[in-house]
């Protein structure tokens, strides 16, 4: 039998997780502006511009909005047929957001492993970006990642969603 407490500290440790994920997207978000704004005054003022300032915005916003997905399953934050669970909320919201999170979990699932199999097929690869450099099997193995971690969040959304279901 789950107690308050223990349901409380889960919802603490839940929502600290969330705020880690989100926090580290948003300095994702805030380098790529950092170099955008950077790199345009640079060449404004001095004719000149950052090295691989594209490839570093490309790769930091697209990390940053990777880190976001796990914080969006978790709090099934997708799109829902709001018309019709604001019509009958009763009838239409728990069933929806069943649906709604399994199909979250369904694309994680199928991100995780396109990517997955991916990153194996590239271990040991030399490849590297052309800018910067970064190595490709070391990147896409952070991407797989966060990708396990937003399906282990769709995983908690269904399971969220099934309890909500039951008390309706």
């Amino acid at each position: 039998m789950e107690t308050q407490k223990t349901r409380r500290d889960a919802g603490t440790r839940s929502r600290i997780i969330a705020n880690m994920f989100l926090a580290a997207a948003g300095c994702c978000f805030l380098v790529g502006t950092a170099v955008t704004v950077g790199d345009v005054a640079l060449r404004a003022l001095a004719a000149r511009n950052i090295p691989g300032a594209i490839e570093l915005t490309s790769l930091s916003i697209g990390l940053g909005a990777l880190l976001s997905m796990p914080v969006c399953y978790a709090k099934r934050s997708h799109v829902t047929a709001k018309m019709l669970s604001e019509m009958m909320p009763g009838l239409f919201q728990a069933p929806l957001g069943v649906l709604g999170s399994l199909g979250s979990m369904i694309f994680a699932a199928l991100l995780v492993w396109v990517m997955g199999n991916s990153a194996i097929e590239k271990i040991g690869s030399q490849q590297t970006t052309s800018d910067l450099g970064v190595s490709i099997p070391v990147a896409q193995m952070v991407v797989a990642l966060v990708l396990v971690a937003a399906l282990v969040a769709a995983l908690a959304g269904v399971w969220t969603s099934l309890r909500e279901l039951r008390k309706s």
